[in-house]
C-alpha cells in the first residue's frame, strides 16, 4: 500500500522536474552546451588544433538540427533554395578553389535550416549570459600584471583563441545583456557587470571594430530608452575611464605603453579590400572564388569585411542574393513596436563589426550569431514569429 507520504515526494519531484529540468529539455539545450565548452574552454585537442574541433561539433550539430527540421516540418524545398543551389553549380564551373566555396555555403544552408526550427527560449539566453561572466574570473590577474609590467597580454582567456573571437562573442552576449536589462530582469546587476566588463576587455585586446559595434549599440539603446539611458551611459564609461586609467598606470613601468584601441593603423584593412575588388573586377557577375589575398601572403584568406568577401567571393550573384535575404528579414520586422530602437540597435551593431571584421568565419561566432537572429526575429516579445514564412 503506498503511503499518503510517498505520494506527496511523487509529486513535488515531478513539480521539482516540471520547474527545472523540463524547460532545458529541448533541441535548444544542444546550442546553449556549444556555448558552455567555449565559455569553460573544453577541448581534447592541443595548439590550434581546437579550431578544428569547434568546426566539426559546428556541423555535426547543424546536420542533427537540419535532419530533424527536414524530418518534422516535413519541408519542401522552396524557390529561393533552388535559386541558392543553382547558384552553386554555376559557380562551381567558374570559381577559383570551388570546393571551400561549396562547403562554405552548405554551411550556411545548415545554419539556415536550423534557424527554421530553433525556437527562442529566453532561460537559455539568461544562463548564456551569467555564465558567460565566469570567463573573466582570471580577468583580475591579467589588470594586476598589465598595471605591474606595463603590458597587456589576454592570457585569461580559456583557449588560445583569436581574441578578435572574444570580442565578437562579448559584442553579441552584450546585445542580450541589454535587453535582459531593458526588459527589468531579476539580478539587473549581473547584465550591467556583464556589460562592463565585455567592453573593458575589448578595449584592453584594441578590439576597434567591436568598439565602435559596441558603442553603436548603446547610443541607440539609450536614445531610444530613458528609463535605462543614464545606467547604460555610466556604465559605458566607467569601462572607458577603467581603461584610461589602468593604461595610465602602466605607463609608469613602460614608457611605450600605448592606447591599442586608439591605434592609427587601418590593419592594411584598406589594401585588403582592395585587392579583394581587383579580385571581384576579374568576373563581376559570379566572382572570383576563395582567394589567399595573392599581394598580401602573409594576411589572413578573408577581406575582414563580410560585404566586400561576399562579391569577390560569389560576385553580384550572391550578393544579391545576400541583399535580398536582408530585405526579406527587415520587411519581416514590426519597426513601430516598442522595442524597435533595441532591434534597429542589434542589427547595427552586428552590421557594423560585419563591415570592418572577418571573425565571423569562426564556429562560435556563427552559431552565436544563429542565436541572436533566432532571439531577434521569434523572441514573442517582438511579435515577428506570425510574419516569418
Amino acid at each position: 500500500m503506498i503511503s499518503p507520504r510517498s505520494l506527496l515526494d511523487v509529486s513535488s519531484n515531478q513539480l521539482a522536474f516540471n520547474s527545472y529540468i523540463k524547460p532545458l529539455v529541448n533541441i535548444e539545450s544542444l546550442l546553449a552546451l556549444y556555448f558552455l565548452m567555449f565559455i569553460f574552454g573544453f577541448t581534447t585537442q592541443e595548439g590550434y588544433l581546437f579550431y578544428n574541433e569547434y568546426r566539426a561539433l559546428q556541423i555535426i550539430l547543424l546536420i542533427v538540427i537540419g535532419f530533424i527540421a527536414s524530418i518534422y516540418q516535413r519541408r519542401t524545398i522552396s524557390k529561393g533554395e533552388l535559386v541558392f543551389f543553382a547558384l552553386l553549380m554555376i559557380g562551381s564551373l567558374v570559381w577559383a578553389q570551388p570546393a571551400i566555396i561549396i562547403t562554405e555555403f552548405l554551411l550556411i544552408y545548415l545554419l539556415y535550416l536550423s534557424f527554421t526550427f530553433l525556437k527562442y527560449h529566453q532561460l537559455a539566453s539568461k544562463l548564456l549570459v551569467v555564465l558567460s561572466i565566469t570567463l573573466f574570473i582570471q580577468f583580475p590577474f591579467a589588470l594586476w600584471d598589465y598595471v605591474s609590467t606595463g603590458h597587456y597580454a589576454a592570457i585569461w582567456y580559456p583557449l588560445e583563441w583569436n581574441i578578435r573571437v572574444y570580442d565578437s562573442y562579448f559584442l553579441v552576449v552584450s546585445i542580450f545583456a541589454v535587453w535582459f536589462y531593458l526588459t527589468n530582469q531579476p539580478y539587473r546587476y549581473l547584465y550591467l557587470l556583464f556589460l562592463f566588463l565585455a567592453l573593458l576587455a575589448i578595449l584592453l585586446d584594441g578590439g576597434r571594430s567591436a568598439t565602435i559595434a559596441y558603442t553603436v549599440l548603446i547610443t541607440i539603446v539609450s536614445i531610444g530608452y530613458s528609463s535605462v539611458r543614464w545606467q547604460l551611459i555610466a556604465t559605458y564609461l566607467t569601462s572607458w575611464l577603467s581603461y584610461l586609467s589602468l593604461s595610465y598606470f602602466a605607463s609608469f613601468n613602460n614608457d611605450d605603453t600605448t592606447l591599442a584601441v586608439v591605434r592609427e593603423s587601418s590593419s592594411g584593412r584598406i589594401d585588403i579590400w582592395m585587392n579583394a575588388l581587383q579580385c571581384w573586377s576579374r568576373d563581376p557577375i559570379i566572382g572570383c572564388g576563395f582567394y589567399q589575398l595573392e599581394q598580401y601572403p602573409n594576411l589572413p584568406a578573408h577581406p575582414h569585411n563580410l560585404y566586400v568577401q561576399v562579391l569577390s567571393e560569389t560576385g553580384l550573384a550572391g550578393f544579391g542574393l545576400l541583399t535580398y535575404i536582408l530585405i526579406l528579414v527587415f520587411k519581416r520586422i514590426d519597426w513601430t513596436q516598442t522595442y524597435g530602437y533595441f532591434i534597429m540597435a542589434a542589427f547595427l551593431a552586428i552590421g557594423v563589426e560585419s563591415f570592418f571584421s572577418g571573425v565571423h568565419i569562426y564556429a562560435v561566432t556563427q552559431l552565436l550569431l544563429l542565436w541572436l537572429l533566432v532571439f531577434l526575429l521569434k523572441n514573442p516579445a517582438f511579435n515577428n514569429a506570425h510574419r516569418l514564412p
